[in-house]
């Protein structure tokens, strides 16, 4: 058995296709998924669709991108500039794919992994990462998800404290998991800044290498930072190679960090 992580995709499905034939799955296989299966590529419906499809163990963890379509949901489709997500909002089977993207993680420990979208914060153990993770699913997974996502957008609190409460948690949590690239030696998250790290912003501290982070044994497999490009570390894996924009879409192979990537070709996405 084998398990394979693919960072994100961003409605590029013919790319997505095409890497998951080269990856040659065997039915014992696992596919991971780093979240932002959707925007500025030309269908995130599909990309959704053939995730599903997939006769293999499949797991997603959510992106900042698939929670800003889940907060479309209620809302006018004309609220997004972006096609793909506007042909998702009206297609046949929008809710059987809503309902299916809401349900899904933001944090995924499987043995010695850790698989999210962004990041983790430094202080958090691994109990602590699957309790807030289960903290913002139960929500998302109930009847009132539809207002209780409307309630997170916006950058307070930027620092983590575990006596928050409400929307301030619910906020600082998903935008750790979802958002997080710098902290400010003080802990706060910075999100001013999406470049890779550099001379310029050297009082920022990338999360990964925050002083006094808790020592993990789990490796942390996650996307986001496209800046950032591949970085393969004992400690973790960064895997957002710029689908995004027109660059590549990545796989890894867990266990002896095999690396399959694909140049996005066929599928149109604009200039960032």
């Amino acid at each position: 058995m084998a398990t394979y992580v693919i960072g994100d995709i961003h409605g590029c499905i013919e790319t997505l296709v095409s890497l998951v034939d080269h990856l040659d799955l065997k039915k014992n296989d696992e596919l991971w998924f780093c979240g932002d299966l959707v925007n500025r590529g030309p269908s995130p419906t599909n990309c959704i669709r053939f995730i599903k499809s997939l006769k293999i163990k499949t797991v997603c963890v959510l992106g900042n991108h698939d929670l800003y379509l889940l907060r479309l949901i209620g809302e006018n489709s004309r609220n997004s500039r972006d096609v793909g997500i506007k042909a998702l909002l009206e297609a046949p089977d929008k809710n059987e794919l809503i309902d299916w993207l809401r349900h899904r993680p933001l944090a995924h420990v499987s043995g010695k992994y850790i698989l999210v979208h962004a990041g983790i914060y430094p202080t958090w153990d691994i109990n602590t990462i699957k309790k807030l993770s289960r903290e913002i699913e139960t929500e998302l997974q109930c009847e009132n998800w539809q207002r209780f996502i409307s309630n997170l957008w916006g950058n307070c609190s930027k620092v983590w404290h575990s006596e928050l409460k409400g929307e301030d948690r619910n906020r600082a949590i998903i935008n750790i998991f979802t958002r997080m690239r710098y902290l400010k030696p003080s802990g706060d998250l910075d999100f001013s800044v999406k470049d890779a790290p550099s001379s310029q912003n050297s009082d920022l501290i990338p999360w990964f290498n925050f002083k006094g982070a808790l020592k993990r044994e789990e490796r942390i497999l996650f996307g986001h930072w496209s800046s950032l490009g591949l970085i393969i570390r004992k400690e973790f894996v960064s895997l957002d190679t710029g689908c995004g924009r027109g660059e590549l879409l990545t796989a890894i192979r867990l266990g002896d960090n095999r690396v399959y990537t694909k140049r996005v070709i066929d599928d149109i996405v604009p200039a960032s």
